[in-house]
């Protein structure tokens, strides 16, 4: 039987258009290296991918390991220029570049101003169907980390006067005058409102106006999409909270390179002498939490046979001053700097135990998975991802985000029991690898077509029948 058409082609080939906020050569994060071991593994299930990537330089056209790289100006999704044809007349730049990518879906990875819910608009006014992963909890948290009051994980349902409240303590106001500024009658304002008012004067005027915002953005992409993938069950929970429909979302976990798993089964044995040798992998942010390691470490006595090494760079200058001077109190503790994501596996290879002590409910994160690919068990923050991903007691430490002292204890119990880190060791379990995640992406990528090719068979039928009626 012959197999049906699943684009406008006519063939049953798939071409992805991955859309994320940068991209290699640009020092990258978790996301951008999902969606480079996604593209590769998806290359090889007969998929064409392609990157889009915003910039804030010219537009530019490169190929990366295989896969061709467009990185367009972040305000072309703003910029309207004549075209010679009258079907295209008053689109968008971006536009304009979909349709010459020409992608039968379109996925984005990414929730910024130069790649977010004003491109994904633009290209499902195109008619091309679009999949959002969610890799960041920005879409659902104006405070950004998901973290009621700063204090305990939120169930994700936006709620105008718990939201505002949140939100303006997260700007400095004390919790008494931020909880009456969030039961101000909301201002009847433009959507497009956020954009020229700063967030400073929004707490002044109304933040519930800002949270219904919020709100509308996130029933808009979830309007627009054929699908949204949840990389944890606590974003499917969220999403789920704020009535986006069931049929639209997916769970897919991340996971590993499958040359990541092979590089980490054929790594050195460590030994179980000297030093315990803990390390952090991340951008130097507080959200990151990269002080409790240097606070715990100030708790653990020099005697104790322990080192701390510290991967990682940041841009806020405060920040970074309060850890160094931190670290220069202690010998034990050494940072090396940032590190390109293709020396991970030398990094992974010096130590005995990853800490991810997250100050904010990741979504995955990645690291943690990279690290139990070399045997290697993780501290982690009890919250988010992170604590679906590790196992307490059995392949790792679920500790609380904002405790210092429990991050001290744990450490020091861990120089001083190798047998126990051992035992943690050999409970860790095979890793999930991209392979997986990408036979997951190709058959909803395959369904979302189908559906489509489906629909519109129906409606050319229906057209038809109508057509034969009025002529009979």
């Amino acid at each position: 039987m012959r197999e049906m058409p699943l684009n406008r082609r006519g063939t049953t080939d798939i071409h992805v258009a991955h859309c994320v906020g940068f991209y290699f050569p640009q020092t990258v994060g978790g996301t951008e290296v999902y969606v480079h071991d996604l593209t590769t593994e998806l290359s090889r299930r007969s998929i064409r991918n392609s990157i889009i990537a915003a910039t804030d330089r010219d537009f530019e056209r490169y190929d990366w390991e295989g896969i061709p790289i467009l990185r367009y100006p972040s305000n072309w999704a703003d910029l309207r220029e004549y075209a010679s044809t009258s079907q295209r007349a008053g689109l968008s730049k971006f536009q304009e570049l979909i349709l010459k990518i020409d992608p039968d879906i379109f996925h984005l990875h990414s929730w910024t101003t130069g790649a977010g819910l004003r491109h994904l608009v633009q290209v499902a006014q195109l008619g091309i169907p679009c999949v959002v992963t969610m890799h960041v909890p920005s879409a659902l948290c104006l405070r950004g980390t998901m973290l009621l009051k700063g204090e305990q994980p939120c169930d994700g349902r936006i709620d105008e006067k718990r939201c505002g409240q949140c939100w303006a303590m997260s700007h400095g106001l004390p919790e008494p005058l931020a909880f009456g500024l969030s039961r101000l009658p909301r201002l009847a304002v433009g959507r497009g409102w956020r954009t020229n008012v700063s967030r400073r004067m929004a707490t002044v005027l109304s933040v519930r106006s800002l949270v219904k915002g919020q709100a509308d953005d996130l029933q808009t992409m979830a309007s627009l999409c054929d699908r949204i993938v949840a990389p944890s069950q606590w974003v499917h929970s969220a999403l789920t909270a704020n009535a986006v429909p069931s049929q639209k979302l997916v769970i897919s976990r991340q996971a590993v390179a499958p040359s990541l798993v092979d590089q980490g089964s054929r790594k050195r044995q460590k030994t179980t002498s000297g030093e315990l040798r803990i390390g952090f992998v991340g951008r130097l942010e507080h959200y990151k939490g990269a002080h409790i390691l240097l606070e715990a470490m100030a708790r653990i006595p020099a005697s104790i046979p322990l080192r701390l090494l510290v991967v990682g760079s940041g841009t806020d200058l405060e920040y970074l001053g309060k850890l160094e001077a931190m670290a220069n109190e202690d010998k034990r503790i050494e940072f090396l700097g940032a590190m390109p994501h293709d020396r991970l596996s030398e990094f992974l290879e010096q130590i005995d135990v990853l800490a991810v002590p997250s100050n904010y409910m990741e979504t995955g994160p990645l690291v943690v998975l990279e690290a139990y690919a070399f045997g290697i068990p993780v501290m982690g923050a009890n919250i988010g991802g992170i604590a679906e991903r590790i196992r307490d007691g059995i392949d790792g430490w679920l500790l609380p985000f904002n405790d210092s002292q429990a991050w001290a204890a744990a450490m020091q119990e861990a120089a001083l029991n190798r047998d126990k880190v051992a035992r943690l060791v050999g409970n860790i379990l095979p890793s999930r690898t991209m392979a997986d995640v990408a036979s997951d992406m190709a058959s909803l990528y395959r369904e979302i077509l189908e559906a489509k090719a489906g629909s519109e068979l129906g409606a050319a039928k229906t057209a038809g029948a109508a057509s034969a009626s009025e002529a009979g």
